[in-house]
Protein backbone atom coordinates (compact mmCIF):
# COMPACT_ATOMS: atom_id res chain seq x y z
CA UNK A 1 0.00 0.00 0.00
CA UNK A 2 1.32 3.44 -0.95
CA UNK A 3 2.18 5.78 1.89
CA UNK A 4 2.69 9.53 1.94
CA UNK A 5 6.21 9.10 3.35
CA UNK A 6 8.88 6.45 2.87
CA UNK A 7 10.19 7.17 6.35
CA UNK A 8 9.24 9.36 9.32
CA UNK A 9 11.90 10.63 11.74
CA UNK A 10 11.19 10.90 15.48
CA UNK A 11 13.82 12.66 17.62
CA UNK A 12 14.50 15.06 20.47
CA UNK A 13 15.42 18.66 19.64
CA UNK A 14 18.79 18.23 21.37
CA UNK A 15 19.74 15.81 18.57
CA UNK A 16 18.39 18.02 15.77
CA UNK A 17 21.75 18.83 14.14
CA UNK A 18 22.49 15.16 13.41
CA UNK A 19 18.91 14.36 12.37
CA UNK A 20 18.68 17.44 10.12
CA UNK A 21 21.75 16.26 8.20
CA UNK A 22 20.12 12.85 7.73
CA UNK A 23 16.79 14.39 6.65
CA UNK A 24 18.43 16.66 4.08
CA UNK A 25 20.53 13.80 2.68
CA UNK A 26 17.43 11.59 2.40
CA UNK A 27 15.46 14.33 0.66
CA UNK A 28 18.34 15.04 -1.73
CA UNK A 29 18.36 11.32 -2.55
CA UNK A 30 14.69 11.43 -3.56
CA UNK A 31 13.30 9.81 -0.40
CA UNK A 32 9.92 11.03 0.86
CA UNK A 33 10.80 11.86 4.46
CA UNK A 34 8.73 13.37 7.25
CA UNK A 35 10.93 15.83 9.12
CA UNK A 36 9.24 18.69 10.95
CA UNK A 37 11.35 21.54 9.53
CA UNK A 38 10.36 20.49 5.99
CA UNK A 39 6.69 20.83 6.95
CA UNK A 40 6.52 24.23 8.65
CA UNK A 41 3.78 25.56 6.36
CA UNK A 42 1.77 22.33 6.45
CA UNK A 43 1.96 22.06 10.25
CA UNK A 44 1.06 25.71 10.84
CA UNK A 45 -2.32 25.94 12.56
CA UNK A 46 -2.94 22.19 12.77
CA UNK A 47 -3.86 20.27 15.91
CA UNK A 48 -0.43 18.67 16.24
CA UNK A 49 -1.54 16.00 18.68
CA UNK A 50 -3.99 14.61 16.09
CA UNK A 51 -1.90 15.34 12.99
CA UNK A 52 1.34 13.77 14.28
CA UNK A 53 -0.54 10.73 15.52
CA UNK A 54 -1.86 10.20 11.97
CA UNK A 55 1.62 10.55 10.46
CA UNK A 56 3.46 8.23 12.85
CA UNK A 57 0.61 5.72 12.99
CA UNK A 58 -0.51 5.55 9.36
CA UNK A 59 1.39 7.64 6.82
CA UNK A 60 4.93 6.19 6.66
CA UNK A 61 6.41 2.87 5.58
CA UNK A 62 8.99 3.04 8.38
CA UNK A 63 9.62 5.16 11.47
CA UNK A 64 13.20 5.83 12.58
CA UNK A 65 13.37 6.60 16.30
CA UNK A 66 16.54 8.42 17.39
CA UNK A 67 16.92 7.21 20.97
CA UNK A 68 18.71 9.31 23.57
CA UNK A 69 18.30 10.41 27.18
CA UNK A 70 16.54 13.52 25.84
CA UNK A 71 14.12 11.46 23.73
CA UNK A 72 12.76 9.70 26.80
CA UNK A 73 12.00 12.97 28.63
CA UNK A 74 10.05 14.80 25.89
CA UNK A 75 6.26 14.86 25.75
CA UNK A 76 6.09 15.03 21.95
CA UNK A 77 8.63 12.30 21.28
CA UNK A 78 6.73 9.98 23.60
CA UNK A 79 3.51 10.80 21.74
CA UNK A 80 5.20 10.00 18.40
CA UNK A 81 6.68 6.79 19.82
CA UNK A 82 3.34 5.61 21.19
CA UNK A 83 1.67 6.23 17.83
CA UNK A 84 4.41 4.30 16.05
CA UNK A 85 4.21 1.44 18.56
CA UNK A 86 0.43 1.26 18.11
CA UNK A 87 0.97 0.83 14.38
CA UNK A 88 3.62 -1.86 14.92
CA UNK A 89 1.38 -3.72 17.39
CA UNK A 90 -1.64 -3.58 15.08
CA UNK A 91 0.05 -4.66 11.87
CA UNK A 92 2.63 -7.00 13.47
CA UNK A 93 5.05 -5.86 10.76
CA UNK A 94 8.57 -4.45 10.89
CA UNK A 95 7.97 -0.70 11.23
CA UNK A 96 10.01 0.93 14.02
CA UNK A 97 13.73 1.24 13.23
CA UNK A 98 15.63 2.18 16.40
CA UNK A 99 18.85 4.20 16.20
CA UNK A 100 20.72 4.94 19.42
CA UNK A 101 22.82 7.87 20.58
CA UNK A 102 23.08 6.16 23.97
CA UNK A 103 21.78 3.17 25.97
CA UNK A 104 18.60 4.82 27.30
CA UNK A 105 15.78 2.29 27.75
CA UNK A 106 12.55 3.17 25.95
CA UNK A 107 9.16 1.88 27.21
CA UNK A 108 7.70 -0.80 24.97
CA UNK A 109 10.91 -1.29 22.98
CA UNK A 110 12.28 -4.75 23.66
CA UNK A 111 16.02 -5.08 24.28
CA UNK A 112 16.09 -7.87 21.70
CA UNK A 113 15.12 -5.51 18.86
CA UNK A 114 18.11 -4.82 16.61
CA UNK A 115 19.24 -1.19 16.44
CA UNK A 116 21.89 1.02 14.81
CA UNK A 117 24.53 2.52 17.12
CA UNK A 118 25.01 6.13 15.97
CA UNK A 119 28.03 6.93 18.13
CA UNK A 120 30.51 6.04 15.38
CA UNK A 121 28.31 6.57 12.31
CA UNK A 122 28.15 9.84 10.40
CA UNK A 123 24.79 11.22 9.18
CA UNK A 124 25.85 10.42 5.62
CA UNK A 125 26.60 6.79 6.51
CA UNK A 126 23.33 6.44 8.41
CA UNK A 127 21.41 7.91 5.47
CA UNK A 128 22.77 5.13 3.26
CA UNK A 129 21.72 2.52 5.83
CA UNK A 130 18.15 3.88 5.74
CA UNK A 131 18.14 3.85 1.93
CA UNK A 132 19.39 0.26 1.92
CA UNK A 133 16.56 -0.67 4.29
CA UNK A 134 14.00 0.90 1.96
CA UNK A 135 15.48 -0.92 -1.01
CA UNK A 136 15.48 -4.21 0.90
CA UNK A 137 11.77 -3.71 1.57
CA UNK A 138 11.14 -3.49 -2.18
CA UNK A 139 9.39 -0.14 -1.87
CA UNK A 140 8.57 1.57 -5.14
CA UNK A 141 10.97 4.45 -4.51
CA UNK A 142 13.07 6.70 -6.70
CA UNK A 143 16.70 7.10 -5.62
CA UNK A 144 18.61 10.05 -7.04
CA UNK A 145 22.16 8.84 -7.62
CA UNK A 146 24.83 10.76 -5.74
CA UNK A 147 26.78 12.09 -8.72
CA UNK A 148 24.15 12.18 -11.44
CA UNK A 149 21.89 15.01 -12.48
CA UNK A 150 18.48 14.80 -10.86
CA UNK A 151 16.86 13.87 -14.16
CA UNK A 152 18.60 10.48 -14.02
CA UNK A 153 17.37 8.07 -11.40
CA UNK A 154 17.49 4.47 -10.26
CA UNK A 155 14.07 3.00 -9.62
CA UNK A 156 13.76 0.24 -7.07
CA UNK A 157 11.08 -2.27 -8.03
CA UNK A 158 10.59 -5.90 -7.08
CA UNK A 159 12.63 -8.09 -9.42
CA UNK A 160 10.60 -10.34 -11.67
CA UNK A 161 11.52 -12.75 -14.44
CA UNK A 162 10.70 -10.08 -17.00
CA UNK A 163 12.80 -7.28 -15.54
CA UNK A 164 15.91 -9.20 -14.43
CA UNK A 165 19.01 -7.58 -15.97
CA UNK A 166 20.62 -9.51 -18.81
CA UNK A 167 24.14 -10.81 -18.30
CA UNK A 168 25.51 -8.37 -20.88
CA UNK A 169 23.76 -5.37 -19.31
CA UNK A 170 26.09 -2.37 -19.13
CA UNK A 171 25.99 -0.07 -16.08
CA UNK A 172 25.06 3.55 -16.58
CA UNK A 173 28.31 4.70 -14.95
CA UNK A 174 31.41 2.72 -15.87
CA UNK A 175 34.38 4.99 -15.14
CA UNK A 176 35.50 8.13 -13.34
CA UNK A 177 35.26 10.27 -16.47
CA UNK A 178 31.59 9.38 -16.79
CA UNK A 179 31.02 10.42 -13.17
CA UNK A 180 32.84 13.70 -13.72
CA UNK A 181 30.83 14.44 -16.85
CA UNK A 182 27.57 13.68 -15.03
CA UNK A 183 28.54 15.90 -12.13
CA UNK A 184 29.48 18.75 -14.47
CA UNK A 185 26.07 18.43 -16.14
CA UNK A 186 24.42 19.94 -13.07
CA UNK A 187 23.15 23.46 -13.72
CA UNK A 188 25.60 26.12 -12.55
CA UNK A 189 22.81 28.31 -11.17
CA UNK A 190 19.58 27.43 -9.40
CA UNK A 191 16.75 29.35 -7.73
CA UNK A 192 14.61 27.83 -4.97
CA UNK A 193 12.08 29.03 -2.42
CA UNK A 194 13.62 30.60 0.67
CA UNK A 195 12.27 27.89 2.99
CA UNK A 196 13.74 24.82 4.68
CA UNK A 197 12.15 22.64 2.05
CA UNK A 198 13.47 24.86 -0.74
CA UNK A 199 17.08 24.99 0.41
CA UNK A 200 16.94 21.27 1.08
CA UNK A 201 16.85 20.84 -2.72
CA UNK A 202 20.32 22.36 -3.13
CA UNK A 203 23.31 20.14 -3.79
CA UNK A 204 26.23 20.23 -1.34
CA UNK A 205 28.97 19.13 -3.75
CA UNK A 206 30.43 22.56 -4.67
CA UNK A 207 31.08 25.91 -2.98
CA UNK A 208 28.46 28.49 -3.91
CA UNK A 209 27.66 32.18 -4.08
CA UNK A 210 24.07 32.77 -2.96
CA UNK A 211 21.68 35.71 -3.11
CA UNK A 212 18.56 36.10 -0.97
CA UNK A 213 15.97 37.80 -3.15
CA UNK A 214 12.77 39.68 -2.38
CA UNK A 215 9.50 38.78 -4.11
CA UNK A 216 10.26 41.55 -6.62
CA UNK A 217 13.70 40.09 -7.35
CA UNK A 218 15.81 42.64 -5.42
CA UNK A 219 18.99 41.29 -3.86
CA UNK A 220 18.70 41.59 -0.06
CA UNK A 221 21.88 39.67 0.82
CA UNK A 222 24.82 37.98 -0.89
CA UNK A 223 26.99 35.36 0.78
CA UNK A 224 29.15 32.30 0.18
CA UNK A 225 28.90 28.74 1.46
CA UNK A 226 31.54 26.05 1.54
CA UNK A 227 31.13 22.62 -0.02
CA UNK A 228 29.12 20.47 2.38
CA UNK A 229 27.80 23.45 4.38
CA UNK A 230 25.30 24.97 1.95
CA UNK A 231 22.12 23.98 3.77
CA UNK A 232 23.35 24.93 7.24
CA UNK A 233 24.77 28.26 6.04
CA UNK A 234 21.64 29.48 4.27
CA UNK A 235 19.33 28.03 6.96
CA UNK A 236 20.78 30.56 9.44
CA UNK A 237 19.15 33.36 7.42
CA UNK A 238 15.63 32.01 7.87
CA UNK A 239 13.36 33.71 10.39
CA UNK A 240 14.20 31.06 12.99
CA UNK A 241 17.95 31.45 12.40
CA UNK A 242 20.51 33.68 14.08
CA UNK A 243 21.31 35.75 10.96
CA UNK A 244 17.78 36.47 9.74
CA UNK A 245 17.38 38.11 6.33
CA UNK A 246 13.90 38.59 4.84
CA UNK A 247 13.52 36.99 1.46
CA UNK A 248 11.33 35.09 -0.96
CA UNK A 249 13.79 33.14 -3.11
CA UNK A 250 17.42 32.00 -2.91
CA UNK A 251 19.54 32.04 -6.05
CA UNK A 252 22.82 30.10 -6.01
CA UNK A 253 25.76 29.79 -8.37
CA UNK A 254 28.04 26.78 -8.07
CA UNK A 255 31.78 27.58 -8.10
CA UNK A 256 34.93 25.48 -8.27
CA UNK A 257 36.59 26.88 -5.12
CA UNK A 258 35.53 28.88 -2.08
CA UNK A 259 38.10 31.55 -3.05
CA UNK A 260 36.44 31.91 -6.44
CA UNK A 261 33.05 32.13 -4.72
CA UNK A 262 34.25 34.86 -2.34
CA UNK A 263 35.65 36.98 -5.18
CA UNK A 264 32.36 36.68 -7.08
CA UNK A 265 30.37 37.60 -3.96
CA UNK A 266 32.59 40.66 -3.34
CA UNK A 267 31.91 41.88 -6.89
CA UNK A 268 28.15 41.40 -6.49
CA UNK A 269 28.10 43.23 -3.15
CA UNK A 270 30.14 46.12 -4.55
CA UNK A 271 27.87 46.42 -7.57
CA UNK A 272 24.40 45.93 -6.07
CA UNK A 273 24.97 46.97 -2.43
CA UNK A 274 22.46 44.52 -0.86
CA UNK A 275 20.67 46.05 2.11
CA UNK A 276 21.51 43.34 4.65
CA UNK A 277 25.20 43.03 3.78
CA UNK A 278 25.69 46.41 5.40
CA UNK A 279 23.42 45.92 8.41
Amino acid sequence: MNKKYDVALSFASENREYVRAVAVALQNSGIKVFYDEFQQVTLWGKNLYVHLDEIYRNEAHFCVIFISEHYLKKTWTNHERESAQARAFKTKEEYILPARFDKTEIPGLLSTVSYIDLQNITPKEFTQIIINKLLEANLNILILTKNLSKSRIIKSIPETQNNKPKSNHKPIIKDKNSLDNAQNSKPKTKTVNFTLEGIGQLSNDKPIVYKILTQGGRNNYTGVAKKGEIYTTIQKHLQSGKNYVPGYKVQIERMNTIQEAQKKADRIIKRSKPKYNNS
